[in-house]
């Protein structure tokens, strides 16, 4: 027989359980989707980072022809000049509305030229914007303003030419005796 003072002198054994501090679904769930939205939304930050730099890269080429293109009507517009001013020099021909002409040209080629410089300052700006679209519609209209100088231009230039082709015809050169 056992002796109820042998059974007290045994030592207890306590086995603690694990404790675990329960968290609702609820708030796991909402946890996972606070990640997933921050995960959408770098992934829409980096797509327009993407764009911007895309859209960066398209307008500065489209600037480097527009330049391309005002120095081309420039070096055009030089030579008329030149050879309007050989045509009244050698058969004393009035090349005033060639002159006209190009002088009208040239200040539509400058037009062009500062439109293309105010082009290339918002470009710098706009990795700093919030709105692309809208930035790409300024460049739109800028862009078209600048073809619109350009076409101006050409059209004095033709003009030019028409005028230098008659003063020309009308011209008789000077070291001719008829």
């Amino acid at each position: 027989m056992l002796s109820s003072g042998l059974f007290l002198s045994l030592p207890i054994q306590v086995f603690a359980q694990d404790v675990t501090v329960s968290v609702a679904p609820g708030q796991i769930r909402q946890e996972e989707r606070g990640a997933k939205r921050d995960e959408a939304k770098q992934n829409i930050a980096d797509r327009r980072q993407q764009m911007v730099n895309k859209m960066k890269e398209k307008l500065a080429a489209v600037i480097d022809r527009m330049n391309k293109m005002s120095e081309k009507l420039r070096g055009h517009a030089g030579k008329l000049r030149n050879r309007a001013a050989e045509v009244a020099k050698n058969r004393g021909a009035d090349t005033s509305k060639v002159e006209a002409a190009l002088t009208e040209a040239e200040r539509h080629i400058g037009l062009a030229e500062t439109a293309i410089a105010d082009l290339k300052s918002k470009l710098t700006g706009l990795e700093s914007t919030t709105t692309p679209k809208d930035v790409a519609q300024t460049f739109r209209t800028g862009i078209q303003g600048i073809k619109t100088h350009f076409e101006d231009a050409r059209k004095n230039l033709v003009v030019a030419v028409k005028a230098l082709k008659d003063a020309v015809k009308d011209a008789k050169p000077t070291g001719v005796t008829p």
